[in-house]
């Protein structure tokens, strides 16, 4: 193999991949990037056997061929080059010659035969979705998911499909997120795959990859599906993925139809306070005394604990619903992450007693859509 690129080009390209390429013991090809020259073009691929990601970039082809090299090394040089460098890149069977303007390196590499194969998806899309809207609802559900494998499907993330919009939960059995987003953009299968697949667990991992690749001048992600597979295309970069094979708990019986205490709070305000018990209590197993006085139309923020001391905060709250004082005790970890995902200057906060699940939502007066579209649901601790 031996080509010609542009440093820019690689290394963004390298970027996409990197985060998956790691350290296998039992398979060390995996820490690799397999590099190869296809229909004119740099293809550089990276996979985990969980998630496969392939992209390609323009060069200059002077002789074909492929060759895997370790992805941490290759990273590091390509990454600090000086922008606009030109590179040579050129293979044989002990390695990886790279020359740019100032620096050269040889990087002894593997066979790119002995590379797994990355199922591509080569036929029309069944649809595509808004790049950035799926974006901003992932970086607002993805903290819920579950980092226990002990129940897989909850280390995933569902998303239910309808005719014209989709439904996408997270939940780790503490909280839940869920957010519906609207779209219009459906592929001539998508009816088809619509009455074969109404709803998916796909992998939070993967996810956390598509967030990665998508960047501000991203306009569509395409979707389809193949073989309990899950494939994605974000401006020429495909990404595979298995699909996550179980039941998805019904995590609609536990939404409450109505809540008797809604109140509106001032975001910035309440997130300081409820950071400032969290330091009063430990962050992931603490807790953290909400007390809501519809009458006096305040908020009680305490904690307290005997070996550092305790704090109290008393912030005005507007009434929508209620007028029973509430006492409700939660995981400071639970409500903070809750309130940061919330982009509104005033959050509402909702709740019927302290045993049963509270919410958080967007109060936004100037688009009432959104109000609707997020929801956060956060158990408190049973006292």
């Amino acid at each position: 193999m031996k080509l010609i690129c542009t440093q820019e080009n690689l290394n963004r390209a390298i970027s996409y991949l990197e985060k998956i390429a790691g350290k296998q013991a039992t398979l060390p090809i995996l820490s690799n990037f397999l590099i190869e020259t296809e229909n004119g073009r740099l293809k550089i691929s990276a996979t985990n056997l969980e998630i496969g990601i392939i992209t390609s970039i323009g060069a200059k082809i002077e002789k074909e061929g492929k060759i895997a090299v370790p992805a941490k090394l290759l990273s590091n040089f390509i990454h600090n080059l000086p922008l606009g460098d030109i590179l040579e890149l050129e293979s044989d069977n002990e390695g990886l010659k790279i020359i740019s303007t100032s620096y050269q390196i040889k990087i002894k590499g593997l066979d790119g035969k002995d590379f797994p194969i990355i199922p591509e998806y080569k036929e029309e899309y069944f649809f595509s979705f808004p790049a950035q809207e799926l974006k901003t609802a992932l970086s607002r559900l993805l903290f819920c998911i579950s980092l226990n494998n002990a129940r897989l499907e909850l280390t995933g993330v569902h998303i239910f499909f309808y005719k014209d919009m989709i439904e996408i939960a997270t939940t780790d059995s503490f909280r839940l997120a869920e957010e519906i987003i609207p779209f219009t953009n459906q592929g001539s299968g998508y009816n088809d795959f619509l009455s074969q697949n109404p709803s998916l667990i796909i992998p939070g991992n993967t996810l956390h990859e598509i967030i990665h690749i998508i960047t501000p001048e991203s306009r569509d992600i395409k979707i389809a599906l193949k073989e309990n597979q899950i494939f994605f295309e974000i401006d020429g970069v495909q990404i595979v993925s298995r699909i996550i094979n179980g039941k998805y708990p019904d995590y609609k019986q536990i939404i409450p139809k109505s809540f008797s205490l809604q109140v509106i709070l001032e975001k910035e305000s309440f997130q300081r306070a409820v950071k400032i018990a969290s330091s009063f209590s430990s962050y992931n197993s603490g807790e953290i005394t909400l007390l809501f006085q519809p009458e006096e139309k305040i908020c009680t923020i305490s904690s307290a604990s005997q070996e550092i001391g305790e704090n109290k905060t008393v912030l005005p709250i507007e009434i929508q619903q209620g007028t029973e004082p509430l006492t409700i005790v939660f995981n400071p970890r639970y409500v903070l992450e809750g309130i940061n995902a919330l982009v509104s200057e005033k959050i509402l906060f909702l709740a019927n007693d302290g045993v049963t699940p509270a919410a958080l939502r967007i109060q936004n007066k100037e688009n009432t859509t959104l109000t609707e579209n997020y929801l956060y649901i956060m158990m408190p601790i049973r006292k």
